[in-house]
């Protein structure tokens, strides 16, 4: 089987997102936000940059939020709003093709939870079609263009979860606060034990609060996921294996 037809679909227990279309496939750190942020209470939440749809299907089985996914790339949002039709959640996805700035600027309502994982370019992304896709993002929408629109969006009480590669976090955390955004919780993700960070969960929220740090191991030992990692996936996964701890 070749890596394309492998990488086709990603199979979870109640719901199956196709990704043949999307430069960007379903990651594990990806699953994580989608697992991990605090939807449950939400009665509206935004994905911004929705890809495939993952984190608004992560949230959609989690709540009884109304989702509504902003995604500008015509062949990712073809994919994502298909991948909402099929699911159980259809009547409560909604799939708009538009920039989140333009979208920004509408009179909309605004957000409970706001979602994004945004796709930076960095040496460790290998897939050439994957790089030129970074690329492109990185160019069109910078991080002070993304915050602004949060801004926009995010309701007095409401908390925006962000997926981020380590050395970014900072910056975004400083351009946030330009903006009243103040982190209320920060969660360092690493591949194991052996392993330094690699990606950082932040929890953003107007006003500053003390800030809960935490960490967060993916695996024992590759393949075998944590016994915190199988809580969190479980839900979600077919197959999953777990190491004895």
């Amino acid at each position: 089987m070749s890596r394309r037809q492998r990488n086709s679909f990603f199979q979870c227990q109640q719901f199956r997102i196709e990704q043949g279309d999307c430069a960007m496939k379903v990651t594990t750190d990806a699953s994580l936000l989608g697992a991990y942020a605090k939807v449950t209470d939400a009665k509206r939440i935004l994905d911004i940059g929705a890809g495939t749809g993952l984190l608004s299907l992560f949230a959609a089985q989690r709540s009884t939020a109304a989702i509504d996914a902003v995604e500008l790339d015509a062949g990712a949002a073809r994919q994502a709003r298909l991948n909402f039709e099929h699911s159980p959640w259809s009547d409560r996805l909604r799939l708009i093709e538009m920039d989140i700035r333009v979208y920004a600027k509408q009179p909309a309502t605004q957000y409970d939870v706001i979602l994004c994982n945004p796709p930076f370019f960095t040496d460790s992304t290998k897939n050439s079609c994957e790089r030129a896709a970074l690329a492109r993002h990185n160019t069109y929408l910078p991080l002070s263009d993304l915050i602004q629109s949060i801004d926009a969006l995010l309701s007095s009480e409401g908390v925006t979860w962000l997926l981020l590669p380590l050395p970014e976090t900072e910056t975004v955390i400083q351009l946030a606060e330009g903006f009243g955004l103040y982190p209320q919780e920060r969660m360092q993700v690493r591949n194991s034990a052996e392993h330094l960070p690699h990606r950082e969960i932040i929890a953003l929220s107007r006003g500053p609060k003390v800030c809960a740090h935490t960490d967060f191991t993916l695996y024992k030992q590759h393949p075998y996921h944590t016994r915190a990692a199988a809580e969190l996936f479980g839900p979600y996964y077919t197959h999953m294996k777990v190491a004895d701890e």
